[in-house]
């Protein structure tokens, strides 16, 4: 899966979004992240924890909603986890 276009339900800025889980999403802004009203009001950038809670929420409604899908990434199992050959590295 790649990054999708989204945009914010409240405030209309731009981004691209790639939902793996509840707890995974990335977001790539397209325009200044600074523009977002949430952002301005509280004067800070946002990152991590601080991120706008609308934009969240309209993350959240995409994949309700099946606008935006969620990446599935399969993991390896078994004897298909790579492994470091024993005496290498440090």
């Amino acid at each position: 899966m790649t990054m999708q276009p989204l945009n914010c339900d409240s405030c209309g800025l731009a981004v691209t979004v790639e939902k793996f889980s509840d707890a995974h999403t990335s977001i790539q802004w397209l325009a200044d992240a600074a523009a977002c009203p949430f952002a301005a009001a509280r004067g800070h950038v946002l990152a991590g924890d601080h991120s706008c809670p609308e934009l969240r929420r309209s993350i959240d409604v995409a994949v309700r909603e099946n606008t935006l899908s969620e990446s599935r990434i399969e993991l390896p199992t078994g004897a298909a986890i790579p492994r470091m050959a024993r005496g290498a590295g440090c």
